[in-house]
């Protein structure tokens, strides 16, 4: 790897959008340039369709897919997703 590229690498990265519920910056900071992109893409993009839970009984929304995965895991184990195929132990 060039110098360059490391350099571009090295954090701290800091979010310096506007959060729009206190009109102030962000300042949410990430040790890498990707982590920077993926949460300026989830939450402040606005245009981004949130993922909902269909079983739960209040509203519960999240703004990444993988997010909604892990709280069907957490909280509905028991609910066999479309197309995914649990892990089984054994040999």
């Amino acid at each position: 790897m060039t110098s360059s590229l490391l350099n571009s690498q090295a954090g701290p990265h800091r979010c310096d959008r506007i959060n729009p519920s206190t009109g102030k910056p962000c300042n949410t900071i990430f040790s890498r340039p990707y982590d920077l992109t993926r949460h300026e893409d989830t939450i402040h993009n606005a245009k981004k369709q949130k993922v909902h839970c269909n079983l739960c009984t209040e509203e519960k929304t999240f703004s990444r897919a993988d997010a909604l995965t892990r709280h069907y895991r957490v909280c509905h184990p028991d609910v066999e997703l479309p197309g995914k195929h649990r892990r089984r132990g054994g040999a």
